[in-house]
Order: C-alpha cells, then structure tokens, then sequence
C-alpha cells in the first residue's frame, strides 16, 4: 500500500525483489508539497498538540486559523508541539519558516467550550448569556437537546440566545465546525 509521507513523496513495499529477494523499499515522487500531520486532529484551546513533518527545527512560528500565532516547542527534525490558542478557531495549522510555509494536511478541529450561562432559569423568551472558548462560527443552539434557539455571537467567547418555544429543563449545547460543547450544568425552564 502506498503512503504519503509529510515530504510530500509516496513509499511503498514490494512483497519480492530486493538484495536477498524478501522485498524491497521504493519512492515515487509526483511532486506534492510537503505538509504536516497533526496528532490529535481536534483539541479544546489551552490542550498540546504534536505536529509530524520534515525540517520542522528550521521553523520560526505556528499559525492557527485565522492566523493566530501559537506557541511551539521543537523537539527534532521531524517533531514539535504546540499548544491551541485564544482565538484559535477550525481550520488549517500552518508552520512557518525564514522562506516559506508548510500546511497541515487536514483542517485541525478547534472543539468548543461552554463554561457556564446567565441566568440559570427562565421561560420561553429569555435571554441567555452563554460564556466559553471557540464559539465563532456556531451553527446552533439548543435548550435540553431539544429546541434550536435563535442565537447571536457576540463574539468568541460569548452567545446569546433567546430561550426557544417548547423548550425542556436541561443542559444548554452549542454547534460550531469544531464540535458540540455542552454545559456544565442544566438550564432550568419555568
């Protein structure tokens, strides 16, 4: 089976051939970029995160979408880390060097927060201020799991929502492209 290493060439095994006939290693280049792999592919802001590829001790900085800069620690040539940053949102990682740039190979999910909301009760109509980290972006807010509320980002670290018809006591979930954060306490409809 072929695979894509992080210098961009394919490498594969031959079951026969070789010096001694038990196989052997070969390369293809098609001429693809070289990228780099993340390791995990989604974390909450704050959490490390490994970054595969080559030449990665030459780099001088780590970009998070949409271009916020992360701090990164270098371990080899072929291995740094880095930590996911406020403001750091779904998209591609980006390393940086004195001439050019290598992207990750697949989007690294920012996974959102919520911490806690304001008030903790409240009947249909309310306002509901929704606090944590990641939620620009959120494609839906609901009450219970149940009811999608109508929602304002007010930016990202911060919705809010208007208790929805029909809604049930329970936790309070918010969509974004990185995932679903749900909070840690129930909301309590009257």
């Amino acid at each position: 089976t072929l695979r894509q290493h992080t210098n961009g060439k394919l490498y594969g095994e031959a079951t026969t051939g070789g010096a001694l006939g038990h196989g052997a290693l070969f390369s293809f280049d098609l001429g693809l970029k070289p990228f780099i792999t993340l390791r995990p592919t989604a974390a909450v802001v704050g959490k490390s995160v490994g970054i595969l590829g080559q030449g990665l001790s030459q780099s001088t900085s780590v970009r998070f979408t949409p271009n916020v800069a992360a701090s990164a620690s270098v371990f080899s040539d072929t291995y740094m880390t880095t930590v996911v940053p406020n403001a750091a949102l779904t998209g591609i990682v980006t390393v940086l060097f004195t001439q050019g740039q290598v992207n990750s190979d697949k989007k690294f999910r920012v996974t959102p927060t919520a911490r806690s909301f304001s008030p903790t009760s409240g009947s249909v109509g309310t306002s509901v201020a929704i606090t944590g980290n990641s939620l620009t972006g959120a494609t839906k807010v609901t009450f219970g799991g149940m009811k999608v509320a109508v929602f304002t980002v007010n930016s990202n670290t911060q919705i809010t929502a208007t208790v929805p018809a029909g809604a049930v006591t329970g936790k309070i979930q918010v969509t974004t492209p990185g995932g679903t954060a749900t909070s840690p306490s129930a909301f309590t409809v009257n």
